[in-house]
């Protein structure tokens, strides 16, 4: 719970600002629509969140230092922490099942509805699974766990997003309003 409030507090407000300076080139745009504009800073913010909710919050605390710990974790073997975390008890794997899928989800969504070359499934699957590659990478050399496991679940969480932006293209809506890629 601790760590909800924290990313409440400190990392949802850090990363909205972080995105609007990252996307201030994109808003003076014109050939895209106000919604356009405003989904790709949402996804920058929620992107950036997820950054500082796995790794940030040590980089944060530790600078430096973070990238010198006593231990590093590695699991390359497929399903191993799911055993382990089933072992926890039952509620404790479906959690930690869910949220790892969970948290790619929106950006599965937004991905492809921000920017047209990721519209396509291998496109947005390799740049979503990079992003989360890249999270573990980090997290192994911050002294957190590097899983293989949740690169998997989150991958599969990016699917989840991307079916759904899936099945919102195919509706006379989305088609007019989240693809629109130039303004009226």
């Amino acid at each position: 719970m601790g760590m909800v409030i924290g990313m409440t507090i400190i990392g949802l407000p850090l990363s909205c600002l972080i995105a609007g300076f990252l996307t201030r080139g994109i808003r003076r745009r014109k050939n895209l629509t106000k919604l356009r504009k405003g989904l790709i800073w949402v996804w920058a913010s929620y992107a950036l969140l997820v950054f500082f909710a796995t790794v940030g919050v040590d980089l944060l605390i530790l600078g430096p230092a973070a990238f010198h710990p006593p231990v590093h974790l590695i699991n390359v073997v497929p399903f191993v922490w799911i055993q382990e975390t089933y072992q926890m008890g039952f509620a404790r794997m479906i959690e930690q099942l869910l949220l790892n899928i969970v948290m790619f989800v929106p950006l599965g969504f937004l991905t492809p509805v921000c920017f047209p070359k990721f519209r396509p499934l291998r496109p947005c699957l390799l740049s979503l699974t990079g992003y989360s590659l890249t999270i573990e990478i980090l997290q192994f050399f911050i002294g957190r766990s590097a899983d293989i496991d949740d690169l998997i679940m989150n991958t599969l969480g990016g699917i989840l997003g991307w079916l759904i932006f899936c099945a919102v293209r195919r509706t006379q809506r989305g088609r007019e309003k989240l693809l629109k890629d130039f303004s009226e």
